[in-house]
């Protein structure tokens, strides 16, 4: 057979691989010749393949047969025979079946070693589908690790390096670094054993199931170099081992030890972890080579709990299960994270750490005095001012300090509580009116007592009286805490103004005194208010509407009760229901036993005297003049006079008016009897009247007055404010209100009474 013309992009191919093959056959001799037949090739290029590479000088291109194993098409039974390159047929015939054996092409077949022949000649060769790419990787190079100036392994510049180095090859110019892939066998930064647990990763290190494996370090590392392959050429895959070389170590050059450093406050007392960390370097490291930016140095302890193993955190580090940074003796490490010329570097030492600021100390001045403020930042502000010995303290300079640099507490009394069961009211009844009470000492804000989210009671704020007090100095960046000073100081009553605004209302609307009293200043004060004046009924009337906690504090008034008891006086239960007398009031606050018992409860029995005076000075005033408890409830026109409780606070009075006006009522009769009635009809009527507001009968009729006149039919007068007529005669009837708490128009009728 002639050999065909080819295409001249084929021509070339074959040409290429004739002279590859040539030189495979020259390399390995007669007995295997490598043969590049990719897979796919028509049945007439591979005979012109075999013909150019095995039989060069031959003139026609020869068809050739190999040797392969066929396969049964059930895949079961397999047949070793001699047929066309192109792939052929083969049959065998056992017990009277035929079998038949599928036999492929050449060039679809494996690549490998393969007998061929054509004519009388036969050659075994070496059958591949792709060329073998020719190289060889270098062993034991010295390969330096490339860095960018953050001290992070450039990646690229360092694969670059290892491939320049490592890489050689006569027939594959064509790849370069950037076609392979580069691994090194890695340990992970924890969890090996020996060397399970190392894996081929990235060089510039990665994450493998759940191992992290850092990138490639100094020193003898095993590399591998991996390449795909493409349409002409194998892929391949090969180890070597390379030394990486590390940059230039940096220096630390320290400073004798033993070191200690102190801690470093910022003005709230707080430690400034950034400034501890330089004070730390400063004590420690003398120079570096190179010189470097304390910014750039990492400064950690070893906050292991036990200190039998290391575990470098922060100096700020607030983990629960590691020992927290402060005073004491530590192992300190002091790393730096490398440059592009300088590998990282560290050292590690112990380091004594102390806190070098300056022993404060508050001392108090004795038989100090200021007068109460509520506000409690002016009574702490007081204390800086003139309780503090700013001469014989140990503190910061006067004009750099402010009340919030101290802490302040005082002893406190537990006020009266609410809501406690009789038991232990009781208890605590005892407890105050022995003379004791609960104790704490408190801020001078005060503090609530509560039970179950309730709040019950409380510790006041700081108020007048001689006062025993602690003041502690709280520390800050240059002075240490100090310890608490303890004194006493006289804190004055204050003055206060009372006002009373002159009011006037309907009966029927709600009078509360205290929501006519201002004060100056706003404060908190329990309010003694007493009304005197003269009713609608033209009679005296006098009333003392006490401080609520007297009213509606069940506690208080049991205290109160107990107390007053005790020495057989009216008690306050019986005073809020039956009132008490001028004369028992009086006799009441002149007992030495009831001051006393009022003063242990708290009651500020100053003001009692204050509204006995101001009722001392009423008009026509007698022993025997009840005093009801409460605000007044009948029209009139009444004084109004305002006494204030609080013990931090002198008592003050203030004076004003309130007319309490008749509600307007409208008067309505009982019975209709129109303009005649018999006498036995008159005597079963009602001939009253009521009075009614908005249609509804109003409770209180004492005020309606009625008069009947007229003549009997004997022609006798007859007259009556309390029993109407009977007798037959002409009558007229007048009904009118007459003091009271209503005001009504009269209303009248005229009626005739007959047989």
């Amino acid at each position: 057979m002639k050999k065909k013309t080819l295409h001249p992009i084929m021509i070339a191919l074959l040409a290429l691989f004739v002279l590859l093959q040539a030189f495979c056959l020259t390399a390995f001799g007669a007995e295997t010749v490598e043969v590049y037949i990719p897979a796919g090739t028509e049945t007439e290029i591979v005979n012109q393949i075999l013909t150019e590479t095995l039989l060069p000088d031959s003139e026609d291109t020869l068809e050739w047969e190999y040797e392969c194993v066929g396969k049964e098409n059930r895949g079961l039974l397999t047949n070793t025979a001699w047929g066309s390159v192109g792939g052929f047929e083969s049959t065998t015939k056992k017990y009277f079946v035929t079998h038949t054996y599928i036999h492929p092409a050449l060039a679809d077949n494996a690549d490998g070693e393969y007998q061929v022949r054509t004519g009388e000649k036969k050659f075994t060769i070496r059958k591949a589908a792709k060329h073998t790419v020719d190289f060889e990787l270098l062993r034991n190079q010295e390969i330096p690790l490339i860095y960018d100036e953050d001290g992070t392994l450039n990646v690229e510049e360092t694969k670059e390096e290892i491939f320049t180095r490592v890489f050689s090859a006569s027939n594959a110019e064509f790849i370069t670094c950037d076609d392979v892939t580069i691994q090194y066998y890695g340990k992970p930064e924890s969890g090996a054993v020996g060397n399970l647990g190392k894996d081929w990763v990235a060089l510039d290190g990665e994450k493998v199931n759940l191992l992290t494996y850092p990138a490639i370090p100094a020193g003898k590392q095993k590399i591998r170099i991996s390449w795909d392959g493409d349409e002409e050429y194998s892929g391949f895959e090969k180890e070597t081992d390379v030394i990486m070389t590390e940059r230039e170590q940096m220096k630390f050059n320290l400073k004798e030890a033993p070191y200690e450093a102190g801690l470093v406050f910022d003005h709230d007392q707080n430690i400034d972890y950034t400034a501890t960390a330089k004070a730390i370097y400063e004590a420690v490291v003398e120079s570096t080579e190179p010189e470097v930016d304390f910014d750039e140095f990492a400064v950690k302890y070893n906050a292991d709990l036990s200190g039998l193993i290391e575990n470098f955190k922060p100096l700020d580090d607030e983990s629960l299960v590691t020992k927290k940074f402060g005073t004491g003796s530590w192992k300190i490490r002091i790393s730096w994270g490398g440059s592009g010329d300088y590998a990282p570097g560290s050292v590690t030492v112990e380091v004594t750490v102390t806190d070098n600021r300056i022993n404060s100390k508050v001392v108090l001045k004795s038989e100090t005095s200021f007068t109460y403020n509520k506000d409690v930042e002016a009574v702490k502000q007081a204390v800086l001012d003139n309780v503090i010995d700013w001469e014989n303290s140990e503190l910061p300079e006067r004009d750099t300090l402010s009340v919030d640099d101290f802490t302040f507490s005082y002893n406190a009394r537990l006020s009266l509580l609410d809501g406690l069961s009789s038991e232990l009211g009781d208890s605590f009844a005892d407890k105050f009116l022995n003379g004791e009470g609960i104790r704490d000492d408190v801020p001078f804000e005060g503090k609530n007592y509560e039970l179950g989210g309730k709040v019950l009671g409380s510790f006041p704020q700081i108020g007048a009286g001689v006062q025993k007090i602690k003041v502690t100095f709280k520390g800050n960046s240059e002075y240490r805490a100090s310890e608490e000073a303890e004194g006493s100081v006289t804190i004055n009553k204050a003055n206060v103004k009372v006002s009373v605004n002159s009011a006037s209302r309907y009966v029927s609307e709600s009078v509360k005194g205290r929501e006519l009293v201002s004060t100056d200043p706003e404060d908190h004060f329990n309010l003694y208010i007493i009304y005197a004046g003269i009713t609608s009924n033209v009679t005296t009337g006098v009333y003392l509407e006490l401080p609520e906690q007297y009213t509606s504090n069940s506690t208080v008034i049991k205290i109160v009760d107990k107390a007053l008891e005790s020495i057989n006086q009216p008690t306050l239960t019986e005073m809020l229901q039956n009132g008490i007398t001028v004369g028992e009031l009086r006799r009441l606050l002149n007992t030495s036993e009831v001051i006393d018992v009022l003063e242990k409860i708290g009651v500020d029995t100053g003001a009692l005297e204050q509204v006995i005076k101001v009722i001392n000075k009423l008009p026509s005033i007698a022993d025997n003049l009840r005093i009801s408890i409460g605000a007044p409830n009948h029209a009139g026109i009444y004084s109004v006079t305002a006494v204030t409780d609080n013990k931090n606070y002198n008592t003050g009075v203030g004076a004003g008016a309130l007319v309490l006006k008749a509600d307007k009522a409208k008067l309505v009769w009982n019975q209709s009897i129109g303009k005649k009635i018999s006498a036995a009809d008159a005597a079963a009527a009602d001939f009253g009247a009521h009075l009614e507001i908005g249609g509804e009968r109003v409770d209180d009729q004492s005020s309606v007055s009625v008069l009947y006149s007229g003549f009997t039919s004997k022609w006798r007068a007859y007259s009556s404010t309390t029993t109407p007529p009977t007798e037959p005669g002409r009558y007229t009837m007048t009904v009118v209100v007459l003091g009271g708490n209503y005001l009504a128009s009269p209303i009248n009728r005229s009626f005739q009474i007959t047989k």
